[in-house]
């Protein structure tokens, strides 16, 4: 992101053998640092769509009550994108969600929403799906959760030099 800019990845997932959902959030500021992650279960049956709202409901809450004032909100959702962004009407189901976004975002100096690829979206991903394990959640304040690390630690390639 842009200097003095953080950036909040999120993603939701759900659980048919559970019944349940999770988030997963990582705010991370423009030298790539992180600044927080999240990982909450919300214990209530959703649907992919619902999951991801509230995802970026809870990314906003997050970057709020750490008193972030300009930040881009991402996920890989492109219908809440769009819906968030104003380019479409929200389906129903996230349409309550969409709206409160909306007003919490004008507390903020800045909000932008940003659509990413699911491939570009993994650490939020990792998160969510660890959600789904939980009892509530966890919240880590300066610090990757050790579950990304050990997942961008597999998924880097190393180049000798040479």
């Amino acid at each position: 992101p842009p200097l003095y800019v953080l950036k909040i990845n999120v993603d939701g997932a759900f659980s048919k053998h559970s019944g349940s959902a999770g988030v997963g959030v990582v705010i991370r500021d423009d030298a790539g640092h992180c600044v927080a992650a999240l990982s909450k279960n919300l214990h209530v049956p959703l649907g992919p769509l619902e999951a991801e709202a509230k995802a970026f409901e809870a990314g906003l809450q997050l970057a709020w009550d750490l008193g972030c004032q300009s930040v881009i909100l991402e996920g890989d959702s492109l219908v809440m994108v769009r819906a968030l962004c104003g380019q479409s009407i929200p389906p129903s189901s996230v349409d309550a969600v969409c709206l409160g976004m909306q007003q919490t975002s004008l507390e903020f100096h800045s909000v932008t929403f940003s659509h990413v690829r699911r491939q570009g979206n993994r650490p939020a991903h990792i998160l969510a799906k660890f959600a789904l394990s939980l009892d509530d959640s966890f919240v880590w304040i300066g610090e990757y959760p050790p579950c990304i690390v050990q997942a961008l630690i597999q998924d880097t390639v190393f180049v000798p030099f040479g």
